[in-house]
């Protein structure tokens, strides 16, 4: 594991993703390594090619955040779209916890996702900021399978535990299911177990399928297997993952479909 410390030019940029007007990744790379993880095909340098051993840290993202938080319109900040808040070096450089606080103060609404359980370190911020904070949690599997493709994030009981305390503080959770990855988490069984997580502490669970990049393609084949997502494939495992939100009375949501809702209520402004 290799950490450098480096200069940004910038804090908050556009976001590609239509369910947010800005992007702040406080960090490049990430050390938890997952192998199917699409932020190899949007980073550069080390941190892409020795995807989860080396990570460059934004040392002076505090200070241009401060600075542009005053110039640019308060909006929906994603909080981290390439890459994890809540990484191991987030313990001692605390960014995302100086952005979180910083972006709630001055009108912005953050809306943040992790495979960390380090989260909860900032129960008390996201409890104090939960007007202007959402939490999601990316659970693929809730069994130890999951070190297959997701090595060095927290294993998916410690996160089960993180959402479910967050909620308990009245924090806004939602279960991130995804990627849903053929033939690795697709049982119905396994869908069920992190459906019924999300049903019992009130969270939403965004579902989505695997969705190849070509490097971050090249790297599950490379480490894993070849993975063939199918359209055919997902209608399948789409089907059932909405009975069995049917069933268990939890409100699923297809991130595909939210993306597309996200795009025409962008477009009619």
């Amino acid at each position: 594991m290799k950490i450098y410390e480096v200069r940004a030019s910038r804090a908050l940029t556009p976001s590609g993703l239509p369910e947010y007007d800005y992007a702040l990744n406080p960090y490049v790379g990430c050390l938890h390594g997952c192998l199917y993880c699409y932020a190899i095909d949007f980073t550069r340098g080390p941190p892409a090619a020795a995807w989860g051993e080396v990570v460059y840290v934004k040392v002076n993202l505090l200070e241009l955040l401060r600075r542009e938080v005053r110039q640019v319109k308060p909006g929906v900040v994603g909080l981290s779209t390439i890459t994890d808040p809540y990484q191991p070096p987030e313990a001692k450089y605390k960014l995302t916890r100086g952005a979180v606080e910083m972006l709630a103060q001055a009108g912005f609404q953050v809306s943040i996702q992790t495979k960390s359980g380090m989260v909860t370190r900032d129960l008390d911020l996201l409890t104090r900021h939960r007007h202007a904070v959402d939490v999601g949690i990316t659970i693929t599997t809730l069994r130890d399978k999951a070190r297959i493709l997701e090595p060095d994030a927290a294993h998916p009981l410690a996160r089960a535990r993180a959402a479910e305390k967050l909620a308990s503080t009245g924090v806004r959770v939602w279960i991130f299911l995804g990627p849903v990855v053929p033939g690795f988490n697709d049982n119905p069984q396994e869908l069920t177990e992190v459906i019924q997580l999300a049903r019992r502490i009130g969270a939403e669970v965004i579902y989505d399928r695997y969705r190849p990049k070509p490097r971050a393609d090249a790297h599950l084949a490379a480490r894993y297997r070849p993975v063939n997502s199918s359209p055919q494939w997902w209608s399948h495992v789409k089907r059932a993952i909405e009975k069995i939100c049917a069933d268990e009375g939890a409100v699923c949501l297809d991130a595909e479909e939210e993306w597309r809702r996200a795009r025409r209520r962008r477009a009619e402004r």
